[in-house]
């Protein structure tokens, strides 16, 4: 394991930014927001159980957001955005849509097709007009159209039945001219290049307590390709950590800020935890002997933030 830290602030991301990230270079951002009305204490009201943000709203309202990451991404760095569709009334909300356009007119650009996290698993559901929703999209905005990225830090080995193919020329048509051409084909050294569907399990580990977070093998993935050893990765809504534990796996540095003080406090003692044994999780009977509350977001109240 590379030799790495780590920063956790707790707090509004903006403010946290502007005050405690300002002149600091962040190489690469990956986070998932906090999703359309589905989310609490995200809108600025300070009770901290209200405050949805509607879909109509969203994309005006993440628009400050991605202004103050704008301000501290470093030139050709990259910023990964997982985020789902929101269907409402039996109607998908172009709120994805919205986003984007305006990202773009912010500055950013979106250099890539979507990313499709293909889920191994998924909660079991019934619609009459609508197939088991297996996936959700990472978008891959940067502040230019030629961001650092690292895909040989993602091959996969050859399938022997593809490494056999490489022995033949192969039927190949022209984009320009339409002509069949039969060319042998080199195979890339350690592996296959990776493709833009990532597959991999929904968390399901019983020690993680946040109500809706992503898989560090979904993080991990993001990190690789995004970024270098020595890279600093920072997570603007880091809930349970899992992007900070795969950038601390992979010798980045991490930055994490949350409004949440329990997702700060969980993020600390499980980054703590797997430097002193490598286990990406606290194992769920160890939890309350590091201090942390197994039952806080069963409790009525206390559901500021489901990331």
């Amino acid at each position: 394991m590379n030799k790495s830290n780590y920063e956790l602030y707790l707090g509004d991301t903006i403010q946290v930014i502007k005050n405690q990230l300002n002149g600091r270079e962040i190489d690469m951002i990956f986070t998932s927001p906090p999703y359309f009305d589905l989310r609490k204490n995200y809108s600025g009201k300070s009770d901290g159980v209200v405050g949805n943000v509607s879909p109509d709203e969203y994309a005006d309202w993440f628009l400050n957001f991605t202004e103050s990451f704008l301000n501290v991404l470093t030139p050709n760095g990259s910023f990964f955005l997982n985020i789902n569709d929101k269907i409402i009334d039996g109607e998908v909300h172009p709120v994805i849509d919205e986003l984007k356009m305006k990202m773009r007119k912010q500055g950013w650009k979106l250099v890539a097709k979507p990313y499709i996290w293909y889920k191994k698993q998924a909660m079991p559901s019934k619609c009459a007009y609508r197939a088991i929703d297996r996936y959700e999209y990472v978008f891959h905005f940067s502040n230019t159209t030629t961001p650092k990225f690292y895909p040989e830090n993602c091959k996969v080995p050859y399938a022997k039945s593809t490494i056999k193919r490489f022995d033949n020329p192969v039927p190949t048509i022209g984009s320009r001219d339409g002509e069949l051409k039969y060319v042998k084909k080199e195979a890339n050294e350690g592996g296959s290049l990776p493709h833009n569907v990532v597959t991999c399990a929904a968390e399901s580990n019983p020690s993680i307590l946040h109500p809706a977070p992503f898989t560090v093998e979904l993080a991990d993935w993001f990190v690789k390709i995004g970024s270098k050893v020595g890279d600093m990765v920072l997570d603007p809504f880091c809930g349970s950590g899992s992007s900070g534990i795969a950038s601390l796996k992979n010798g980045r540095n991490f930055v994490g800020i949350d409004l949440m003080e329990f997702n700060i406090e969980f993020s600390e003692k499980r980054f703590e935890h797997f430097l002193d044994t490598g286990n990406e999780y606290i194992a769920k009977k160890l939890l309350e002997s590091y201090g942390l509350d197994v039952n806080h977001y069963k409790v009525k109240g206390k559901h500021e933030n489901f990331k």
